[in-house]
C-alpha cells in the first residue's frame, strides 16, 4: 500500500507503469472544478526507479489496476476527522468507531468500514427489512388473480394461457440496496486489518439477493423514508460514503471503486453548517453566492464561498473557507480575493475560515477589515514537559536540583 498525505510530497519506489498510472490522475476529476486534480505531480526523483509524488486534496483510497493501493491521509490532525465528515454532509447519524485507531486521518476507510460492518451486522442478525411488492407470474403454479392486462397485452386473450398477479414479500428494497452498494464499495478496498476484509465478505451472502442499481445515492432520501430505525446508522454510514465517493479521471487506469473525499468541498459544507446556526433570525447563508467583478457591462463573475443575506436578500456578511492551516496574517491572494468580493457586495469586513483551535486576528487593509478564524476541530497541542533540573552536589555531597 502506497501511503501519502494530502498535499505532502514524498519519494516513493514506483515502476515505470505505476508511475504512468498515478501521472494520468494529474488531469483532474470531471466532476470537481476548485482543485480537481487527486494526484497534483509525479516527478522522477534523483534515486533510480524512486519518484516524488504529491496528491492534492483528497482523503481516502482507490487501487489502480496493477494492483497498487494509495491511501491519502488527512494534513490536519483533526480530532475527530469522521465527525467533520458528518457535519459536512448533513446526515443526523453519530458515526463513532473507538475500536479501529487512526491518527491525522490514518485508517479513515479502516474506521468507516468497521463501523458499518457492525452496523450491517446487527441489521443481518436481526433479519434485513422486508415490503410487499406486486409480481407477474407466467408460469404454473399461478397464485394470485388473473392480469387482463397482462395477458392481453402478451397473449391477445387466448384461452390456454393465463397470467396472474399476486403481492410477494421481497428484501429487495431501496434501503438494502443502498446498503448493498455500499458493502461492493467497501469490499473492493485494501485494509491494513485482513479481518476487516473477512468480516465485510462474511456479510455478502446476506446481500445476494439484492438488485445492484446504477445510481443508489439517488434512493437515498426514499429509502430513508421507508427505512426501519434500527437502519439509521448504517444508512448514515451509507450516505456518507455514497455522497462522497469523487470521479476519478477518465482514463486512470484506477481498478474497483475509489472513496475519495475531496476536503475543500468538505470543508466548506462543514463551515457553512457550523455558521447557520448562529445567524439571526431571518438571515441566512448562501453558497457560492454570485459577485459580478466587471462594471462595464461584461459581467465578469466569481463566487464567493459563503454570503450572509438579511432578511431583505441582501449581504450583510461574507465569509471564504479556506483549507489550508490558520495565520495571522492573511496573504495577499487571500487579501485580494476578499476585499474584491467585499468591495462589490458593498461590504467593509470579510472573514477567512480555516481548520484550526479558536485561533483568531483581525487586520486593516485601507477601509476593509479582513478577519482570520481557526474554527476548534484540531487536536489541542499538548505542551512539551520540561526536563527536570540536574541534581547537583554542594561541597558537603548533598544534592540538590539545578536552578535556572
Amino acid at each position: 500500500m502506497l501511503e501519502l498525505r494530502e498535499y505532502e510530497t514524498r519519494t516513493v519506489a514506483l515502476t515505470p507503469q505505476q508511475a504512468v498510472k498515478l501521472a494520468r490522475l494529474t488531469r483532474g476529476a470531471r466532476t470537481d472544478s476548485a482543485e480537481p486534480r487527486v494526484i497534483q505531480q509525479v516527478t522522477p526523483s534523483s534515486q533510480p526507479g524512486h519518484y516524488d509524488v504529491q496528491p492534492g486534496p483528497f482523503v481516502g483510497r482507490f487501487t489502480l489496476r496493477s494492483g497498487l493501493t494509495v491511501d491519502i491521509a488527512s494534513r490536519f490532525p483533526f480530532t475527530d476527522l469522521l465527525e467533520v465528515l458528518r457535519i459536512a454532509a448533513r446526515h443526523p447519524t453519530v458515526l463513532h468507531e473507538t475500536a479501529t485507531p487512526f491518527h491525522a486521518g490514518r485508517g479513515l476507510l479502516d474506521l468507516i468500514a468497521t463501523a458499518f460492518a457492525r452496523e450491517l451486522r446487527g441489521i443481518v442478525g436481526f433479519g434485513l427489512a422486508k415490503a410487499y411488492v406486486t409480481r407477474t407470474f407466467t408460469r404454473p403454479p399461478y397464485p394470485g388473480v388473473p392480469d387482463a392486462t397482462a395477458h392481453l397485452a402478451r397473449h391477445l386473450g387466448r384461452p390456454d394461457r393465463l397470467i396472474t398477479r399476486a403481492r410477494r414479500q421481497t428484501v429487495d428494497i431501496p434501503a438494502n440496496q443502498v446498503l448493498a452498494a455500499t458493502h461492493r464499495t467497501l469490499v473492493s478496498q485494501t485494509y491494513k486489518d485482513p479481518q476487516l476484509t473477512v468480516r465485510l465478505r462474511a456479510l455478502a451472502p446476506a446481500l445476494t439477493g439484492i438488485t445492484a442499481v446504477a445510481d443508489p445515492q439517488s434512493l437515498l432520501d426514499l429509502a430513508r423514508r421507508t427505512m426501519p430505525g434500527r437502519y439509521r446508522e448504517a444508512m448514515g454510514l451509507a450516505a456518507l460514503i455514497l455522497s462522497g465517493c469523487s470521479t476519478l479521471p477518465a482514463g486512470s487506469d484506477a481498478g474497483g471503486v475509489s472513496v475519495l473525499f475531496n476536503m475543500t468541498k468538505v470543508w466548506e459544507s462543514f463551515v457553512h453548517a457550523a455558521l447557520a446556526p448562529t445567524l439571526p433570525p431571518g438571515h441566512q447563508l448562501a453558497v457560492q453566492h454570485p459577485v459580478i467583478l466587471s462594471t462595464d457591462g461584461t459581467n465578469i463573475a466569481a463566487a464567493a464561498d459563503l454570503v450572509e443575506l438579511g432578511p431583505d436578500r441582501s449581504p450583510v456578511a461574507l465569509y471564504d473557507a479556506k483549507y489550508k492551516p490558520w495565520g495571522a496574517k492573511p496573504s495577499t491572494d487571500e487579501i485580494y480575493q476578499v476585499v474584491t468580493y467585499a468591495y462589490r457586495l458593498g461590504l467593509r469586513t470579510a472573514t477567512l475560515v480555516y481548520p484550526g483551535r479558536g485561533e483568531h486576528s483581525e487586520v486593516g487593509i485601507g477601509w476593509y477589515r479582513v478577519r482570520t478564524i481557526g474554527l476548534a476541530v484540531l487536536t489541542p497541542r499538548v505542551p512539551p514537559v520540561p526536563a527536570p533540573a540536574p541534581l547537583l552536589r554542594d561541597g558537603r555531597g548533598a544534592q540538590r536540583r539545578a536552578v535556572s
